[in-house]
């Protein structure tokens, strides 16, 4: 099995804020590869992953060549594809955070 790491001079040792950083940047290239403009997908917040207290779901989606992450009020199940081209809900509001 392959390791998971995203600096290979730094192959089985612990990763640093840098190896996180690059590890989102490309994850989130990927997703922009992946995603049409307007496309997206709806996301529980769960773990440890913490963007306040009210925010439960978000909805991850590209536009404009870039990937923008939405707080979603709505009562969307998790891994829902979404079309943020139509009308966005005023409850939509981009996590800035």
């Amino acid at each position: 099995m392959q390791e998971n790491y995203t600096n290979s001079k730094q192959s089985g040792q612990e990763q640093n804020p840098q190896d996180l950083l690059n590890a989102s940047l490309i994850f989130a290239r990927a997703l922009g590869l992946i995603l049409k403009d307007d496309e997206g997908i709806v996301v529980d917040i769960t773990g440890n992953i913490n963007l306040g207290e009210n925010v439960k779901k978000v909805i991850v989606f590209k536009n404009n060549e870039q990937v923008h992450i939405y707080m979603c009020e709505d009562d969307i199940p998790e891994g829902t594809a979404v079309n943020m081209k139509a009308t966005e809900p005023e409850s939509n509001k981009e996590i800035t955070e």
